[in-house]
């Protein structure tokens, strides 16, 4: 049984699920308007976030928000509820006509009582798609550029055999990448964003996710949230749980997989930390 009492959780669900598609919606209407990428991005960023900022004000007018925007006063230590935003994760993808490996985060992190803490409400939205990933599965919404072109494809090809596959970042890869494919088995699967890679496992075109070039709180809240509770894995390479709202921000590494492939994920890592 959850220790948060249920009185209003739903209520913060929904919300999580709304801010994510509504900042999925503007940015994806955005990106439409073929500006030139240095200045899309930075825009971008900023209209996700005032979305999102907005309706959290009328919604949750008494809850702390934080994000990469905001300078850490440490007030949200003291906080029962603190709101984790990455209003456009994937920056480089989201400027690239034509990819869809970019999205939109949001988590909600609770005290509850007897100082157990943790992420209640969570939701990624994959905008390029008009999908919504959750705990209970996926919703799909229509943004309009949708409705103006056709559908991308999925984010990776459909798997031609049985190996396990491996998400990395495009940007920077974990050293012992290959070297760890190659004792495995594996492919590796290079992609943007943190929640684009998440969505690989929750979506079962990958297996496992792999990310060792440090992310903040606000990068990997919703992922943790959300895969851990669709009964998957996600912790610290090292298999050690991830604790959100602490005073440090960042961690170093990041691994989300099938409960059955945690171990052997784990053990495996072991020799390159």
């Amino acid at each position: 049984m959850s220790p948060f009492p249920e009185h209003g959780r739903t209520n913060d669900q929904r919300s999580a699920e709304d801010l994510a598609a509504q900042a999925g919606r503007m940015l994806t209407n955005l990106r439409v308007s073929k500006m030139d990428p240095e200045e899309l991005g930075p825009l971008a960023e900023a209209e996700a976030r005032a979305v999102m900022l907005d309706r959290l004000a009328v919604a949750r007018p008494g809850d702390v928000v934080f994000g990469e925007w905001c300078p850490d006063d440490r007030a949200r230590l003291d906080a029962d509820r603190v709101w984790f935003l990455d209003p456009l994760d994937g920056v480089r993808s989201y400027v690239t006509e034509g990819r869809p490996d970019w999205a939109t985060q949001v988590a909600l992190w609770e005290k509850g009582p007897d100082g157990v803490s943790g992420i209640t409400a969570c939701a990624i939205a994959m905008p390029a798609y008009g999908r919504v990933l959750t705990g209970r599965g996926a919703t799909t919404y229509q943004p309009i550029s949708i409705i103006r072109g056709p559908r991308p494809g999925p984010l990776v090809p459909p798997r031609e055999d049985d190996r396990l596959r491996i998400a990395v970042s495009e940007a920077g890869p974990p050293e012992f990448a290959e070297e760890l494919a190659q004792q495995l088995g594996a492919s590796l699967v290079h992609l943007g964003s943190g929640g684009g890679k998440t969505a690989t496992v929750l979506e079962d075109e990958c297996d496992v996710y792999i990310h060792t070039s440090g992310h903040h709180q606000w990068d990997s809240a919703a992922t943790v949230g959300v895969v851990q509770q669709r009964g998957l894995h996600a912790s610290a390479l090292d298999g050690s749980e991830l604790r959100y709202n602490t005073e440090a921000i960042e961690f170093p590494d990041l691994l989300v997989c099938k409960p059955g492939l945690a171990d052997t994920i784990i053990s495996a890592v072991a020799q390159y930390l």
